[in-house]
């Protein structure tokens, strides 16, 4: 199966067929990172699966959830194209899903002109009837003649010009989107986190914590009951103030057991001897 995604890749990129919108209107949102180096990436063995997403914000937490990660977009305006193109560019960036988005702007109408060759030819005929009659002279004497002849015939000319028509054409454009996403193999906690707002610094008299926003499931944040609205205070001992140091300590005490202090509804749990990776 690589094989054939290799040869694939190989076919579309010496002949041109990968040049897409898609891949013309593409963002990068790895930094330029080479998936296959990343031991934490799986690599797709496959074409990516293409679905149809209905609602951004939505389909983004439900695969992030999921396990999966951002690796870039698409986005542009256009006339009706091949949706299925957009696997073209999954397969570059090593995509395992390709979730594409289509909706209808504006439709373009006018008229085309058309210029075609007009070339007319025109015949022109004659006839008619000739009479002569004279005398000739010579050494000898004299003759008389006399006699009728009868004529007809044709001529053809071409006069060589063009016409122009116009051609009338309507085209609908729509605005498109094709979010690619790559697969993990595993995450360090599996919680997602964002700043507290000023409606939660006001509740908790605190301007210091970070709030769950997303959990991802069968990880040790989802097998040890974090919830999506939780707000994260401690990690042992270390106080959280934001989301830098929410990471900077995830990653400070990734592979140990660890304990954290929650807010939930108003009441502080204590999740225990956590281990994550």
């Amino acid at each position: 199966m690589i094989r054939k995604t290799i040869l694939l890749y190989s076919i579309l990129l010496f002949t041109g067929c990968a040049i897409t919108p898609y891949s013309r209107y593409y963002n990068d949102l790895t930094g330029g990172a080479d998936l296959t180096q990343n031991k934490n990436v799986v690599l797709p063995t496959s074409n990516p699966g293409l679905v149809r997403g209905t609602n951004i914000q939505a389909d983004l937490e439900k695969m992030i959830e999921d396990g999966y990660f951002l690796i870039g977009y698409s986005s542009f305006n256009s006339g009706a194209i091949d949706e299925g193109n957009a696997i073209y560019q999954g397969i570059r960036v090593h995509a395992s899903t390709v979730m594409i988005y289509s909706r209808y702007t504006n439709t373009i109408s006018g008229n085309l002109p058309l210029t075609l060759p007009d070339n007319k030819t025109l015949t022109t005929y004659s006839s008619g009837n000739i009479h002569s009659s004279g005398n000739i002279y010579g050494y000898g004497g004299s003759a008389f003649y006399s006699g009728n002849a009868n004529y007809s015939g044709s001529s053809t000319t071409t006069i060589y010009g063009t016409k122009t028509m116009y051609l009338p054409f309507s085209v609908d454009r729509y605005d498109y989107l094709a979010v690619y996403y790559g697969k993990t193999k595993g995450t360090i906690l599996g919680a997602h986190v964002t700043d507290i707002s000023q409606d939660d610094r006001k509740e908790l008299q605190s301007n210091k914590g970070v709030k769950i926003s997303l959990v991802v499931k069968n990880s040790p944040a989802y097998n040890n009951d974090f919830f999506r609205g939780d707000i994260i205070r401690r990690i042992n001992s270390v106080e959280i103030n934001d989301v830098k140091s929410y990471y900077d300590n995830i990653l400070k005490f990734a592979g140990q057991k660890v304990r954290f202090e929650i807010i939930r509804n108003g009441n502080v749990l204590f999740k225990d001897r956590i281990y994550y990776f």
